[in-house]
């Protein structure tokens, strides 16, 4: 089935169960490779590692995949609480008031179809019931669209980084 026809049929967001995990790790990691070649790919990031303890046994995360008929897991969206780490945001959030969006990916042939708008949509609604006020990221100039994308989302750029890396820190109030 060719991705038009395939979209005509609408994706479902839904929390990853414990039957998904490995489908889904295995989606966010090959996107990951495409999209972040330069990274070392041959470890899972911590919260891969421990993907039950961080997305399924947590009440402040969780990561939602869409679904798309045949083609399985199509785009993918977490939440953590946001830990503090990054030095060009220091202080800004109080302790546990952010959650931090992680691994929003989607599958380069379903992109510019709405679904990560999808993915954003359904994160913020099941935000509303935990304790977060904020919603934090951060993402990179050198990804094509990427900041457009957050922006349109209603994040604002916080702070930029003009390194290797082009990091932008964008934020915006959790709707409750």
């Amino acid at each position: 089935m060719d991705v038009l026809t395939e979209l005509q049929n609408i994706p479902t967001v839904t929390p990853v169960q414990a039957h998904q995990i490995d489908d889904a790790i295995d989606f966010a990691m090959r996107v990951r490779r495409e999209v972040f070649p330069m990274l070392d790919h041959t470890r899972l990031p911590l919260d891969f590692e421990q993907f039950s303890e961080h997305y399924l046994n947590s009440d402040g995360s969780i990561f939602l995949v869409a679904m798309m008929g045949d083609a399985g897991i199509v785009g993918s969206i977490g939440i953590l609480p946001y830990d503090g780490r990054i030095e060009a945001v220091d202080g800004r959030y109080v302790a546990r008031s952010a959650a931090e969006i992680v691994k929003c990916y989607v599958d380069p042939a379903y992109r510019r179809y709405g679904i990560g708008s999808m993915l954003v949509k359904e994160l913020e609604n099941v935000v509303k019931d935990m304790q977060y006020t904020t919603l934090y990221l951060h993402t990179h100039r050198f990804l094509p669209g990427a900041v457009d994308f957050w922006t349109r989302q209603g994040f604002t750029v916080i702070a930029e980084q003009d390194n290797d890396w082009q990091i932008v820190h964008m934020d915006k109030l959790a709707c409750k």
